[in-house]
């Protein structure tokens, strides 16, 4: 089998998650083969949405046993995260036996980020995948936090941790923050944490928790009611978690990015039933931003402008821009 896969043609894998391997394999468009949750392809996007993490230039090596596995493993990198897809026990055999990895959750803010960690599969019981090099922190791209069970009023903070944790700056005290469609008050929590100073607005009211925290300002109105121009200075930071289309979602981001009253723009797109990759498209084809399907996102995608840190793909091939 290892000859079979020696012969495929592929410089890139894409790490999906399973329910959204069909659209991923549709933005790709150059697929040579998919197992489980890998795409295998010769082709290296510059903003994939639905990939949660991408391995760079693969490595595929035949291994008559475990111990020659982990040799090679070892010799190639000093951390290493297992991806089971065939051939599962003998796989976690070959992880017990290298470098145990640190902690995986973090704290947010992310203090001290992880190290440098590679993935590995087996494909076939003597076929060996691997890479070194990939496009996220996390293995597979999965983000995992030491949650806040006390402190938000739901669990859409998470998203809004992961999404800061992949930038290169995050909010910082002094800076100014507009949450749109802030109800009931989880983003603008993350936010007051960091010491920003935090408009909510919603038309339903705030969690009475977040609304008397300090810094925090509420306006219980309509976001799309709200014009820029009602705001006499820049703003650092305008995040949005409205639940609504995103058509409609789009015409709101773009009043305020040709207004430019924002520093930084994180806004989540709503899918709603059939995924529409033309609409996905058309926040993807903004100069300097990405839009990404991130682990904490639900059926949504969270729009990133500027782009900065892991948001953006390295490395990229001039032909794939």
């Amino acid at each position: 089998m290892f000859q079979h896969f020696q012969n495929q043609s592929f410089s890139t894998v894409y790490v999906a998650k399973p329910e959204y391997l069909a659209e991923l394999c549709a933005e790709i468009e150059d697929v040579s083969f998919t197992i489980d949750n890998l795409v295998f392809s010769s082709r290296r996007l510059a903003n994939p949405c639905f990939a949660l993490d991408l391995w760079f230039n693969p490595v595929v090596v035949n291994v008559v046993s475990i111990s020659e596995a982990v040799a090679r493993l070892r010799q190639a990198g000093k951390f290493w995260f297992l991806n089971p897809l065939t051939h599962i026990r003998r796989s976690r055999l070959i992880a017990e036996q290298l470098r145990k990895l640190p902690p995986l959750p973090r704290s947010f803010p992310i203090e001290e980020p992880l190290p440098e960690i590679g993935c590995f599969s087996l494909l076939d019981h003597n076929t060996l995948l691997y890479a070194t090099q990939r496009w996220k922190k996390w293995p597979l791209g999965h983000c995992h936090f030491i949650e806040d069970r006390v402190n938000p009023p739901n669990r859409a903070y998470l998203k809004l941790w992961e999404a800061l944790s992949l930038l290169a700056n995050k909010p910082a005290p002094g800076e100014t923050a507009l949450d749109l469609g802030a109800a009931p008050g989880g983003w603008t929590s993350v936010l007051q944490s960091l010491g920003t100073q935090v408009t909510a607005v919603d038309k339903a009211p705030l969690d009475p928790r977040i609304a008397a925290l300090p810094g925090v300002s509420f306006l219980q109105q309509s976001a799309f009611a709200l014009e820029p121009q009602d705001w006499d200075k820049k703003l650092d930071w305008l995040v949005c978690d409205l639940a609504c289309y995103p058509e409609r979602l789009y015409a709101l981001l773009h009043k305020w990015l040709a207004a430019d009253k924002a520093k930084h723009y994180l806004f989540t797109i709503k899918l709603q039933g059939d995924t529409n990759l033309q609409m996905i498209q058309q926040f993807k084809d903004i100069p300097g931003s990405r839009t990404l399907h991130l682990f904490h996102n639900k059926h949504e995608a969270t729009f990133f402008y500027p782009a900065t840190g892991e948001t953006h793909v390295e490395g990229t091939p001039a032909s794939e821009q």
